[in-house]
């Protein structure tokens, strides 16, 4: 149970994601995965870790959270519809698409829908920390920053991109007992 530290270097392509899971996972500690791009988290979400539970018949769970902007607020998606107003005007085609797709997503993940990355509009629609009535919003339980959070909680290997991970150290350490990510043992940072 002795702790350090490891730096591993090797070129693309040589299997260094799975090197590191798979201890990850063996040591049953609880452990954050944190990743410098969108490409490697994806890679890692739809390929590597499904590899490890299906093929190799490693019994883990595993979440994948991201900041509260990457995530549709029902609260604020229900305020929107009543009187939508577009950020541009070739937007607003796009809502339909939007409506339909946030009644039946269950993660409310904006990855899921296809919208442009500048689609200014989806700022009226994220769950921002700003807007965030927390335990009082009438849609708490179905959050989906909530769900999240609660899955993030309970998972061996959690996901995360840079951003999100210095932004739980520096709640910690600037304001006691705020945190954004669950309690963990271990953290690789990849790339």
């Amino acid at each position: 149970s002795a702790r350090g530290y490891l730096v591993a270097e090797a070129g693309a392509g040589t299997g260094k994601t799975l090197a590191y899971l798979v201890p990850a996972v063996l040591s049953r500690r609880r452990v954050i995965v944190s990743t410098a791009t969108k490409t490697l988290q994806e890679q890692l979400w739809g390929k590597d870790l499904p590899l490890l539970r299906d093929a190799c018949g490693l019994d883990f769970s595993a979440a994948y959270l991201k900041g509260r902007s990457n995530y549709y607020c029902l609260a604020r998606g229900e305020e929107f519809a009543r009187a939508p107003t577009f950020a541009a005007r070739d937007e607003a085609a796009l809502w339909p698409r939007i409506e339909a797709w946030a009644r039946e997503t269950a993660t409310g993940d904006r990855s899921e829908v296809d919208l442009p990355d500048q689609y200014l509009t989806w700022k009226d629609l994220s769950a921002t920390s700003e807007s965030c009535t927390g335990r009082e919003c009438l849609f708490y339980e179905e959050c989906f920053v909530t769900r999240a959070r609660a899955l993030a909680a309970e998972a061996d290997v959690l996901l995360v991109n840079h951003h999100l991970f210095f932004a739980d150290l520096a709640m910690r350490t600037s304001r006691a007992g705020v945190e954004i990510l669950p309690e963990h043992d271990a953290v690789i940072f990849d790339e």
